[in-house]
C-alpha cells in the first residue's frame, strides 16, 4: 500500500510539473505605458523601476518595437502582450529571472509563458488585448519589426485616452490569420456593450455600423481561433483596418497556458447551424484521417446510422438533397470508397458551415440543408509544405505567395488511397462473407471471396489574386475520382467444379471549378460574381457470370446490368450585400444554371431498361432583409426561379426569426419552402441494396420536389456550457422512386409511368445537444428522436417508414487535452433502419424463350434491422511540426448490419433455385495510425 501512495505521489506531481505554470516573479506593475519603443529599451526601464530580471540574447531584441499598456497587473501577464507578434516568447525560472527566446526554441522548464496568445472568455479572464494593425505595416512576416509609430496602441482592456473623440460611428476592416494573413470568413464581432454586432463576410470584410464610441470594447469569435477582444482608441483609423487572430495553437507549443478559450463545435449562433474548422477536427477520432463530414456526423439532427457513407442525412433528407458548395460551386457526391471517407481533403479547406434547415433565400434548389465550405486562399507571408500519411491514404499540400509583392497566392493539395492494411481490412469485410441459403424449410452454406483492385484520389487547388486591398479574384479546381472492383465469386455448394462469377466495377468522380471576383465599394456596399462548372459520373459493369460442370457437362450462363449517370452543371450568380442603416441589411442576386443528366439502365448488354437524355435551365432571383429590432432579429426573404422543363416560374418565401430573452436565453424559429429541381431518384433494387441515380424534373413523371420546413427552438448559455433544442416539421411533396416490380407485363418497353412512382413525405423530430465548449475537458452529448415516413399508394396504401427513419441516435463526443495529447472517444446508438426483405419467388419464360426470376417482396420497410452501436477513440501527439495520431474505430468490434444482400443459386444437377441472403456488416475493430508533417 505504501509502494502505491508513493507512485501516485510521483505521477501526481509529474503531471502537475509538466502540464501548468507555478514560478512567478511576485511583481505587480502598477501603470506603465509603453507605445512604440524598442523592446530592449522596455525592458531596461522595467529593470530600473521594478526590480524585476531579464536574460535574453541582444541579437533576438535587435529592431523589434512594441507598445503595450502595465496597468495593476502581474509582469507575467503583462510580458504576453508585450511579446505579442514578436516571434518571441519568456519563462521565469526557478530564480525568478525572465528569459526571453525566440518562439520556435524548445523549453524543458516547469514554467514558461507562450507570448502572444489571445485570452477569451469574460471581461475578468482578459489579461492582454490584442490591437488591429494598419494595412501595410512594414513587418518582417515571423518577428514584426515596427519601423513607424503604430497609429493603434496595443493596450489591455482599459483607456489609453480617457475621452473618445467620436461617436455612433462606422467601423470598417478585414480580419485575417495572424500567421498566414489569411482572411477569415464570417468572423462574428460585437460590441460588449450592447451586445450589438455584425458578421463578416467569405472574404473576412466586415461593416460595424453605429459604434458608439472609439473607446468602445469589441470581441471577435471564430471556431478554432483564440477570442479575441479589442478595445479602440482614440485618433486610430476606423477605415480599412486588418484585425489579426491567433488560431488556438496550444497544442503545437511548447507549454499549454490556463485561460484559452475556443472551440471545438460552434453552434446556436443561427437556427439550424453549425460550424467546424479542420484545425479542430482532427482531435477527434476517425476511421483513416480527418474527414469534416464525418464529423458533422457526430451532431444531433444528422444521422451517423448509415455508416457506409460520409454523405449527410440531415433530418430525414438524403445526401442528394444537400446543397453542397466548395467555394461557390456545386458538388454533387460526396463520397470515397464505400462512403468510409468524404470527398473533401480536410488539408487545403478554411471553413465549413452547416445549415440543418430554415437557411436563406441565397441557397437554392435543395431541400433539406446546405454545406458551405470555403478553401484556403494560401498563406500570404511564406510558402509552406506537409503531408499526412495513414494506413489508408497519402496526403500532400502546399502553400504561399507566388510573387514578391504577395498579392497572388497559391494552395494546392493531393490524396490517394494506397493498398495498405486498413485498404485492405474493409475490402475483406465487405467482400468475404458467407451467405445463407435456403430453399422451403432447409437451409444450406455459400462462401463468398474477392479479389480487389481499387482506388480514390482527389486534388486541390486554388489561386487568388489581390489587385487592391478591397478586391479579390479567386480561381478554385477540383477532382476526384474512385475506381472500385467489389467483383466476386462463389463456390457452389452442391459439388462439382462449378460456381458463380459476379463482375461488380463501379468507377465515379466530381469535377469542378470557380472563378470569382468580389469586391468591397465601400463601407455599405459589396460584390460577389462567380461563374462555376460541375460535373459528376457514375458507371457501374454489373454482370454475372455462372459455370456449373458435373460429370456430364458444363453450362455458362451469362446476365447482368450496365449503369451509367453523367451530370454538368454550368452556372453563374452574381450576390450584393448592402447595408442601410446600423439595424438592416439587405442582400440580392441572381443566378443561372444549363443542367444536362443522362442516366441509362442495361441488361445483358442489350436491352435498355430506362435511357434519360435530360435537358434545362435553371434562372433564379432573391432578396433578403436583415433587421435588427432590440433583441429581435429578423431575416425575411423571397427567393423565385424560373425552370424550362416544366415553364413554370416557384415561389420559396422564407422566415426566420431569433428572440434574445437576456445573455444566456435566446430563442429561435424558422419557416421556408424549398424547391428541388435536379435529384436523386431510388431505384429499389431489393437483392443487393437499392441505388440512386440523377435526373432532372419536368412536367409529367418526374414532378419538382418541394418542401415545407418549420423549426422552433431555444437555447441557453451558462459559463462554459451550451443547451441547444430544436424541434423540427417538414412536408415533402413529389418524392420519387422507381422500381420494376410493378411492370405488367414482360417482353416488351416499359413506360415511365410503370417504373416512376411519386409520393409525399413526413418528417417530424427534435434535437438536443448539451455542449462543454471550454477547458482541458471539451465535447457534448446528442440525442435525437425523429420519425420519416412516406406515402406512395403504388407501394403501400398506409404509410411506410422511409430507409433512413432511425427513431433514436445518441451521440456522446468527448476530447480532453494532456499537454501535448488530445485524447478522443466518441460513442454512438442508434435503432435499427428499415428494409424490404424478399419472402418469395418465381420464374417466368420470356418471348425469346429464356426465363427470368422474379421476387416477392415483403410489405415495403416492414422489417429492420438490429440496433447499432460503435465506440471510437484516439490519441493525437502535437509536436512542433505536426501530430502523430492512433484511432481505433468500434473499440469492442460491435456487429452492425449496412444491409441484406439476397442472390438466386441453381443446383446444377437439379436445377433447382435456392435463395442466398448475405449480412452485409460494417467495420468492426479497425485501429489506424497517422502521421502529419508540415515544413513550418
Amino acid at each position: 500500500m505504501k509502494k502505491l501512495f508513493l507512485l501516485a505521489t510521483f505521477l501526481i506531481c509529474s503531471l502537475q510539473g509538466f502540464s501548468q505554470v507555478t514560478t512567478s516573479t511576485g511583481i505587480t506593475i502598477k501603470d506603465e505605458f509603453y507605445n512604440n519603443r524598442q523592446l530592449v529599451e522596455i525592458l531596461g526601464d522595467l529593470e530600473a523601476k521594478t526590480g524585476a530580471k531579464f536574460k535574453y540574447e541582444p541579437s533576438i531584441l535587435k529592431g523589434v518595437y512594441a507598445s503595450y499598456w502595465f496597468d495593476n497587473m502581474s509582469l507575467e501577464i503583462g510580458m504576453k502582450g508585450l511579446l505579442k507578434g514578436s516571434g518571441l516568447k519568456f519563462y521565469v525560472d526557478d530564480n525568478q529571472v525572465v528569459n526571453i527566446i525566440p518562439k520556435s526554441q524548445k523549453v524543458y522548464v516547469k514554467s514558461s509563458y507562450n507570448s502572444g496568445t489571445y485570452y477569451g472568455g469574460n471581461a475578468s479572464d482578459v489579461p492582454a488585448i490584442a490591437a488591429p494593425t494598419v494595412p501595410n505595416t512594414p513587418s518582417t512576416g515571423v518577428a514584426p519589426i515596427q519601423t513607424e509609430r503604430p497609429k493603434i496602441a496595443v493596450i489591455n482592456n482599459r483607456q489609453v485616452v480617457k475621452s473618445p473623440t467620436k461617436y455612433n460611428f462606422t467601423f470598417t476592416g478585414r480580419i485575417i490569420d495572424t500567421r498566414t494573413s489569411e482572411p477569415l470568413p464570417f468572423v462574428n464581432i460585437s460590441i460588449r456593450s450592447n451586445k450589438s454586432g455584425t458578421q463578416g463576410n467569405v472574404d473576412g470584410y466586415f461593416t460595424l455600423l453605429k459604434v458608439p464610441t472609439d473607446t468602445t470594447t469589441l470581441v471577435l469569435s471564430y471556431i478554432g481561433y483564440i477570442t479575441t477582444t479589442i478595445k479602440l482608441v482614440p485618433d486610430a483609423p476606423i477605415n480599412g483596418v486588418t484585425i489579426e487572430m491567433e488560431p488556438d495553437n496550444s497544442e503545437l507549443d511548447e507549454v499549454v497556458v490556463k485561460g484559452e478559450k475556443t472551440e471545438v463545435l460552434k453552434a446556436a449562433e443561427t437556427i439550424g447551424m453549425f460550424k467546424m474548422t479542420p484545425r479542430n477536427i482532427a482531435k477527434l477520432p476517425n476511421v483513416g484521417e480527418k474527414d469534416i463530414f464525418r464529423s458533422f456526423q457526430l451532431m444531433p439532427g444528422v444521422s451517423a446510422a448509415n455508416q457506409s457513407s460520409s454523405g449527410l442525412y440531415v433530418r430525414g433528407g438524403t445526401p442528394d438533397q444537400n446543397l453542397v458548395l466548395y467555394d461557390g460551386f456545386t458538388v454533387y457526391y460526396v463520397d470515397h470508397l464505400y462512403g468510409f471517407f468524404s470527398a473533401f481533403n480536410s488539408n487545403p479547406i478554411k471553413d465549413v458551415q452547416l445549415y440543418k434547415g430554415g437557411f436563406d433565400a441565397k441557397f437554392g434548389g435543395r431541400i433539406s440543408s446546405v454545406v458551405e465550405i470555403t478553401s484556403k486562399d494560401g498563406n500570404k507571408r511564406e510558402r509552406n509544405f506537409g503531408g499526412d500519411i495513414t494506413l489508408m491514404s497519402a496526403n500532400i499540400w502546399a502553400e504561399g505567395p507566388v510573387n514578391k509583392d504577395k498579392r497572388l497566392t497559391f494552395s494546392v493539395a493531393g490524396r490517394r488511397s494506397w493498398a495498405g492494411p486498413l485498404y485492405n481490412k474493409i475490402f475483406d469485410t465487405f467482400n468475404n462473407s458467407t451467405a445463407q441459403t435456403g430453399g422451403i424449410g432447409f437451409r444450406r452454406q455459400t462462401t463468398n471471396s474477392q479479389t480487389a483492385s481499387s482506388y480514390f484520389y482527389d486534388l486541390n487547388g486554388k489561386l487568388t489574386f489581390k489587385p487592391s486591398e478591397n478586391e479579390n479574384i479567386a480561381l478554385s479546381f477540383y477532382n476526384g475520382d474512385d475506381v472500385l472492383d467489389n467483383s466476386q465469386s462463389i463456390t457452389s455448394p452442391f459439388g462439382g467444379t462449378g460456381g458463380f462469377s459476379n463482375t461488380d466495377l463501379s468507377k465515379w468522380g466530381n469535377t469542378g471549378s470557380s472563378l470569382k471576383w468580389s469586391k468591397r465599394w465601400s463601407d455599405k456596399f459589396y460584390t460577389n460574381a462567380l461563374v462555376s462548372y460541375s460535373n459528376f459520373f457514375s458507371n457501374r459493369d454489373n454482370t454475372n457470370s455462372s459455370t456449373f460442370t458435373t460429370a456430364t457437362e458444363t453450362r455458362t450462363v451469362k446476365f447482368g446490368a450496365l449503369e451509367s449517370n453523367n451530370l454538368t452543371d454550368f452556372s453563374a450568380k452574381f450576390d450584393v450585400e448592402y447595408k442601410t442603416s446600423p439595424t438592416n441589411s439587405v442582400l440580392f442576386g441572381i443566378q443561372a444554371n444549363k443542367l444536362a443528366i443522362d442516366y441509362s439502365y442495361s441488361q445483358n448488354d442489350t436491352l435498355e431498361i430506362i435511357g434519360k437524355r435530360d435537358r434545362g435551365n435553371l434562372i433564379a432571383a432573391y432578396i433578403q432583409d436583415e433587421l435588427k429590432l432590440g433583441n429581435l432579429a429578423l431575416k425575411g426573404g423571397l427567393r423565385m426561379s424560373y425552370f424550362t422543363p416544366t415553364s413554370k416560374t416557384y415561389f420559396e418565401p422564407r422566415l426566420s426569426a431569433s428572440y434574445a430573452v437576456n445573455d444566456r436565453l435566446k430563442f429561435k424559429g424558422a419557416w421556408g419552402i424549398y424547391n428541388q429541381f435536379a435529384k436523386q431518384v431510388e431505384r429499389e433494387d431489393i437483392t443487393n441494396g437499392s441505388r440512386n441515380f440523377w435526373v432532372l424534373a419536368n412536367n409529367s413523371y418526374l414532378p419538382v420536389t418541394t418542401s415545407t420546413h418549420y423549426i422552433f427552438g431555444f437555447s441557453y448559455e451558462l459559463n462554459d456550457y451550451l443547451f441547444d433544442v430544436e424541434g423540427y416539421y417538414k412536408d415533402i411533396q413529389n418524392d420519387t422512386r422507381y422500381t420494376l416490380r410493378f411492370a405488367p407485363q414482360i417482353g416488351r418497353g416499359l413506360l415511365a409511368s410503370e417504373t416512376f412512382f411519386n409520393g409525399t413525405g413526413k418528417v417530424k423530430g427534435i434535437d438536443f445537444l448539451v455542449q462543454k465548449k471550454f477547458g482541458d475537458y471539451t465535447g457534448w452529448v446528442g440525442y435525437t428522436l425523429a420519425q420519416s415516413d412516406k406515402v406512395i399508394t403504388q407501394f403501400s396504401s398506409d404509410p411506410f417508414p422511409s430507409n433512413f427513419d432511425v427513431r433514436h441516435e445518441f451521440k456522446s463526443v468527448n476530447i480532453y487535452k494532456l499537454g501535448r495529447w488530445d485524447l478522443g472517444a466518441t460513442w454512438i446508438f442508434a435503432t435499427g433502419k428499415p428494409y424490404t426483405s424478399i419472402v418469395g419467388g418465381y420464374t417466368v419464360k420470356l418471348l425469346d424463350g429464356s426465363t427470368k426470376d422474379f421476387t416477392d417482396p415483403s410489405i415495403t420497410n416492414g422489417n429492420r434491422l438490429p440496433d447499432s452501436h460503435r465506440l471510437d477513440v484516439s490519441a493525437n501527439y502535437n509536436y512542433s511540426h505536426g501530430t502523430i495520431g492512433l484511432s481505433i474505430y468500434n473499440l469492442y468490434g460491435r456487429t452492425n448490419v449496412w444491409y441484406k444482400k439476397y442472390q438466386t443459386v441453381t443446383d446444377a444437377t437439379t436445377n433447382e433455385r435456392y435463395l442466398s441472403i448475405t449480412d452485409v456488416n460494417y467495420l468492426g475493430f479497425t485501429p489506424n495510425i497517422t502521421f502529419t508533417y508540415k515544413f513550418r
